[in-house]
């Protein structure tokens, strides 16, 4: 599924790409999500404090919908965890709220201590189903969220209140916009910035396992200028990155998979690990403006939607795609038989001194806040 701009919110059939079911949503979307646990499920939350679950096999109706209890409080991004029975909802007031999805979707609690801004993202973390075997994914306990004011809080929300449950305070220095897991076992964190940079963690401690710095772009374009070089004899590369889109992990290959874009349409995607990035892919003539989101749907087929309003499918195994649309591989630039670069171990068996920490600036300071009992529970 996909959100437009005019709060509708549209689902498509993963294999012709035609619509499904559209829902009318009566303010703008913020987030959108889906449960792990249960293919049917899409939920979305909602600038006017409101967030959505659709059962996408129904046509025009909500299974459930849960308003935030605070007059003229936004919903800014939804998680579901404990297997389809909680939802995280962060909001512009530096709350998270836990929502009880088992019943009329009432409140079971909120964090309200570790920010000290709006929350950009939450997400539970989710364990991937090993490849090929028929095992869905699961969630675990474990959430992360990130805000405007520089700081990325990892909880433990099995634990009784909200300073028990806090694990992990990530100093990114600057406002987040995109965050997630990511690892064989979802052991370590990536964040993206809204300086356009990537820093990478591990769940289990706070240092900066990796931070890529102010010129990130500037980086992935020299990188992207000089492989496209090679393997393209008219050179009709993209112009300079602009902004990263996000990230995924792809189980499969067991990589962290990240892309970019221009805001002619152009894209690029990247293998990052702990010690480099590696260039993978260029996709080009799918989008004529700027690329906001992406998702996989299989090991080598994902989608891609933008602000010109098309939904791309992109095929790795594949260099047409129809009339005007082509990916250009470069998969001999990676190497065979050898493992991502990815960050397996905390901080127990790892020296600070092989990080690259956060430069100063950037980020909003800590400012301290009442010690108060709020347990999701």
């Amino acid at each position: 599924g996909c959100a437009l701009s005019n709060g509708e919110i549209q689902t498509y059939d993963q294999t012709k790409l035609h619509a499904l079911q559209t829902y009318h949503q009566d303010s703008l979307v913020t987030d959108l999500v889906r449960d792990v646990t249960n293919p049917y499920s899409l939920i979305a939350s909602s600038a006017d404090g409101t967030v959505t679950i659709y059962d996408i096999r129904q046509a025009n109706t909500a299974a459930l919908q849960v308003k935030l209890p605070r007059l003229g409080e936004e919903a800014l991004s939804v998680s579901i965890g404990f297997n389809g029975t909680i939802a995280a909802v962060g909001s512009n007031k530096a709350k998270i709220h836990f929502f009880d999805l088992r019943g009329t979707g009432g409140v079971l609690g909120t964090y309200n201590q570790s920010h000290t801004n709006e929350i950009t993202r939450v997400r539970f973390q989710t364990i991937p189903s090993s490849p090929g075997t028929m095992m869905m994914a699961s969630t675990t306990p474990i959430l992360v969220s990130a805000a405007e004011d520089g700081l990325a809080c990892v909880y433990d929300t099995s634990q009784i209140t909200e300073e028990a449950a806090i694990q992990n305070v990530l100093d990114v220095q600057s406002p987040v916009r995109e965050i997630g897991f990511f690892g064989p076992q979802s052991e370590g964190i990536y964040c993206l910035t809204g300086s356009e940079s990537l820093q990478l963690y591990h769940k289990d401690d706070s240092v900066c396992r990796r931070d890529f710095g102010p010129d990130m772009r500037q980086y992935l374009s020299q990188i992207l200028t000089e492989q496209v070089g090679h393997h393209d004899a008219h050179r009709q590369s993209m112009t300079n990155i602009d902004y990263l889109v996000d990230c995924h992990w792809d189980q499969d290959r067991q990589a962290l998979q990240l892309l970019v874009g221009n805001g002619q349409g152009d894209t690029a995607l990247y293998q990052v690990g702990e010690h480099g990035v590696s260039f993978m892919n260029r996709l080009r003539g799918g989008h004529r403006g700027v690329v906001r989101a992406w998702n996989f749907l299989s090991s080598n087929v994902f989608v891609t939607v933008g602000e010109d309003a098309r939904l791309c499918e992109w095929n790795r195994a594949s260099n047409l795609f129809g009339a005007g649309s082509a990916v250009t591989p470069v998969s001999s630039l990676l190497p065979h038989n050898k493992g991502p670069e990815i960050i397996v171990a905390s901080s127990s068996g790892a020296k600070r001194g092989n990080a690259v920490l956060a430069k100063p600036g950037g980020g909003k300071l800590r400012r301290p806040r009442s010690r108060m009992s709020a347990s999701p529970y």
